[in-house]
């Protein structure tokens, strides 16, 4: 779970990460009763069916309306970390295994290809919790992870794998924070597959060389969360800086943002989830677990979720 403060004025930023669809909702799910609360939420995905998707510390739910009625997905009780989704609809994670799971904990790279009903190991089983997973939109076999506390024989680090997450390399990284718990949010470029951007309590840092060296890019800019708009070079975030917060836009590979609004004050963002094919729909969940959701390119918002209470 991440969290952040926001002080007005001087920002300090601390963060803290614990472990701690297919159309027919008949099949390996169960409606969701009102008074469900959704506690450490890691990652968010929009579908092209209009799902939307909560991976969490306890499994994974989801909603094919709005909200109006949330499922539990599938049979597993992961704890999620890590939670990606690529551009081909393909979903990743990391994380635990949950209470009712007899496999080995951590659990590596887990691949579900059928919107979180089958989970299969993909590598690493026992061996990496991968706390942020992303991967490159144009070219989805580029994958980058972040372990953050060392796992045995896997030192802290950035690693890249070139074939969706079956073989991994740690890369001999220079210029990331000493902490890498300071790492908010990754992304691989679109138009670039050994570029990257990080979001830090450093600062903005650029790779341009696959993670191997770092350069700070703006030092008085936060991002929390960020992504890829479908289809586009464009990217999401949020993004926070002295005098500014929220949902932004940049067209240059991070260099500028332009904002469209969604201060959420001293809240913040820490999943953006883009429709992949109708990109003026966004979903936002936030670090006090509030799920908001924009059908008209981020003017305006609905909450569906407030302090992960289900608006059911």
């Amino acid at each position: 779970m991440k969290k952040i403060k926001v002080f007005t004025g001087i920002m300090a930023v601390g963060l803290f990460l614990t472990a701690c669809s297919s159309n027919d909702d008949s099949e390996n799910t169960q409606a969701i009763e009102s008074g469900y609360n959704l506690e450490h939420i890691h990652g968010l995905a929009y579908t092209k069916d209009d799902h939307i998707y909560l991976a969490s510390h306890k499994g994974m739910i989801h909603s094919k309306d709005q909200g109006d009625n949330w499922y539990y997905t599938g049979n597993v009780d992961f704890d999620f970390m890590g939670f990606h989704v690529q551009s081909d609809g393909t979903m990743v994670t990391s994380g635990h295994p949950g209470p009712d799971s007899d496999l080995p904990n951590p659990l590596g790279v887990m691949e579900n290809k059928n919107e979180g009903k089958d989970w299969k190991s993909k590598s690493l089983l026992g061996k990496v919790d991968f706390h942020i997973l992303t991967s490159n939109q144009s070219n989805p076999n580029i994958m980058y992870g972040i372990v953050q506390m060392e796992m045995g024989n896997y030192k802290p680090g950035i690693y890249k794998s070139a074939d969706k997450g079956q073989n991994w390399e740690r890369v001999n990284a220079t210029g990331l924070p000493e902490d890498l718990h300071g790492i908010y949010s990754l992304i691989s470029l679109p138009n670039d597959d050994n570029a990257l951007l990080a979001g830090t309590d450093i600062g903005v840092l650029r790779s341009q060389n696959g993670g191997e060296t770092w350069e700070i890019i703006d030092n008085a800019r936060l991002i929390t969360a960020i992504n890829t708009i479908p289809g586009s070079k464009d990217l999401i975030s949020y993004s926070v800086t002295e005098n500014d917060a929220g949902i932004m836009i940049s067209k240059d590979n991070g260099s500028t943002w332009q904002s469209i609004g969604l201060n959420l004050g001293q809240d913040a963002a820490a999943y953006i989830a883009v429709h992949p094919e109708q990109t003026e729909k966004l979903a936002v969940v936030t670090f006090e677990n509030n799920l908001l959701i924009s059908e008209d390119g981020g003017q305006n918002w609905e909450t569906l979720m407030e302090e992960g209470s289900l608006k059911n």
